[in-house]
């Protein structure tokens, strides 16, 4: 019986990594992205933000995004002063024509603006369910990272991205024609290492 085609995808919503593969060469597989890492305590004020906001109901993925993402962001911000900015919920169509457009929950640039400018150096995205599920979604947005920095000459094109419902992030990295996705699943308990992750990605792109 022939293979059934695949269908082609609308949006980055509607990615798979078998998409991935398929349409753009992008094969994946698992890695220990971080092996090591330096343990960053949180802020008294982080602690105190995120213990509130739980109390908040979380229903949805853009309430997870407002009330335990984002605080996570903005202490990453206050500690890399005029190191990247963090854009929310921002379209990047990059080719319309390989459905590579769409919205990104957070889009992180190394520089300093008002809107999104080159290099394009993470994409985080928020679920509300299995992360591994939207391995494929966070791909493309990576690979349209790499496509947007390169249309504006800039040379990064390792792009980092992650996965998360809130309390658990994924990291993956896409380099070459390879998307590798950490095998370690990193907590919202373990504040300490989540934010250590978070710095050595920020210092990657500023050696």
């Amino acid at each position: 019986m022939a293979m059934k085609p695949l269908k082609k995808p609308r949006s980055y919503s509607d990615f798979t990594l078998e998409h991935l593969r398929e349409m753009f060469g992008i094969r994946n597989r698992t890695q220990a992205l971080v092996p090591g890492c330096t343990l960053l305590p949180p802020s008294a004020w982080l602690l105190t933000t995120l213990q509130m906001n739980r109390i908040a109901p979380m229903s949805s993925e853009k309430a997870k995004s407002e009330l335990l993402i984002t605080p996570v962001l903005v202490e990453m911000m206050n500690r890399n002063p005029s190191r990247f900015t963090c854009f929310s919920g921002t379209s990047l169509d990059v080719d319309a024509a390989q459905s590579l457009k769409g919205r990104c929950d957070f889009l992180l640039t190394r520089e300093l603006s008002l809107d999104v400018s080159a290099p394009i150096i993470a994409v985080f995205e928020a679920k509300d369910d299995s992360l591994d599920h939207w391995y494929g979604q966070c791909g493309a947005e990576m690979l349209a990272a790499r496509i947007f920095n390169e249309q504006r000459n800039e040379p990064i094109t390792i792009i980092h991205g992650a996965v998360t419902n809130g309390f658990a992030w994924q990291f993956l990295r896409l380099e070459g024609a390879q998307l590798l996705i950490d095998t370690e699943i990193y907590s919202l308990s373990d504040l300490p290492k989540l934010l250590g992750v978070l710095q050595g990605l920020i210092d990657f792109y500023h050696q």
